[in-house]
């Protein structure tokens, strides 16, 4: 078995007749913290790595255990090992084995940002209350605390811009649905006003001047495909805010709206993207969820029979060679049609979910059921 940081400050420290008092002077910490960091209770600082290091007068892989070692195969590992925890359909519980298991790998490479990343992500989707299906309740609170620490060494030692936006993006989402509003607002500051300034749209100029006019066309794309998503995601979160104002026509509206563009912008196509299936909950589902809190079931059924109809026939027949016709999106079919191995599963939870259940008596809710459930 590996050592961990603590059992190596452990054998280095004995190795050298000191004490965890005389280590804690050297290094101008109390005893109290050397005890935790070798009981594996705490982790030191990343400012000491190096002072610990020099004390010891070893380099700083050998602390984090990777002196010899190839950290980025190792990582690879970790993360692979981690990844194979995950049962399909994806749960909360199979989730968090993922997460525990890549904390252990960051016990080995603390600073590593793939293990940091990971953490980060993982954590802020079992911690996140609005993700509902794999929201972890037990263990939320705490996990939300620890991703305040990944986001933290993240912005502070990540030389990657898209990491460092994205850990700020975690920590407005979780400090707002904690209620840390001053620490929400201070990290949704840090984002510029355009968004229009992409990775991909970044490739599509320097493909222009290179005069890869195919890679500028498939550059292009992607970033319409992200702009897209991106307007998407937030219409359906328009539509929630309003039903949350009891403005249920007015949520319904704009979610019809946003079916509508799809079916525009993919208009010639035998089968559309699965794109309406949002962050914030299917497009179709959350039709029928305002349409019903207006009042109007026929029109709720109607929506749900779209979503049943899509799942049965569309989305069990495309795959990665499903065309699109669009000159706007035609050369990234991969991105486009890409099938998640759990749709089937997602499709009757929502269907089965409780803000339906005034509707559990009708003949065709029922046979909506049996269709999703064969």
């Amino acid at each position: 078995m590996k050592e961990t940081m603590g059992q190596i400050i452990r054998r280095l420290r004995k190795e050298r007749n000191l004490t965890q008092e005389e280590l804690a002077e050297q290094l101008g910490v109390t005893f109290q913290a050397v005890s935790k960091w070798e009981n594996d209770s705490g982790m030191p600082d990343v400012s000491q790595i190096v002072p610990i290091a020099h004390v010891f007068g070893v380099s700083t892989d050998v602390l984090f255990g990777t002196y010899g070692k190839n950290e980025t195969e190792e990582v690879f590992k970790i993360v692979n090992a981690s990844e194979a925890l995950i049962l399909h359909p994806i749960t909360a519980k199979s989730l968090f084995a993922k997460y525990c298991a890549v904390k252990e790998g960051l016990k080995q490479y603390p600073n590593n940002p793939v293990l940091l990343m990971h953490c980060l992500e993982t954590g802020m989707t079992l911690s996140y209350p609005e993700n509902e299906e794999l929201y972890d309740a037990e263990h939320a609170k705490t996990i939300y605390h620890e991703c305040i620490r990944y986001a933290t060494l993240v912005i502070s030692y990540s030389t990657c811009i898209t990491d460092i936006l994205r850990a700020h993006m975690i920590m407005v989402m979780l400090h707002s649905a904690y209620g840390n509003f001053d620490k929400a607002e201070y990290h949704a500051n840090q984002f510029p006003y355009r968004a229009d300034y992409n990775n991909h749209v970044m490739y599509a100029y320097y493909s222009h001047w290179k005069k890869n006019y195919k890679r500028e066309t498939q550059c292009c794309q992607t970033g319409v495909l992200y702009y897209f998503e991106s307007m998407l995601d937030i219409i359906a979160q328009l539509a929630k805010s309003y039903m949350l104002q009891e403005k249920y026509t007015d949520a319904a509206t704009a979610l019809e709206t946003a079916i509508e563009l799809i079916e525009c912008i993919f208009k010639g196509n035998e089968i559309l993207p699965p794109i309406h299936h949002r962050e914030h909950g299917d497009l179709y589902m959350l039709l029928a969820e305002a349409w019903l809190k207006d009042g109007n079931p026929e029109k709720a059924l109607m929506y749900l029979e779209k979503m049943v109809d899509y799942d049965l026939k569309d989305y069990a027949e495309m795959d990665e060679n499903t065309p699109a016709e669009s000159p706007l999106l035609n050369s990234i079919l991969n991105e486009l049609y890409r099938k998640r191995p759990d749709r089937h599963q997602r499709v009757l939870n929502e269907l089965t979910d409780l803000r339906f259940a005034s509707l559990r008596t009708n003949d065709r809710y029922r046979k909506l059921i049996e269709a999703v459930g064969e």
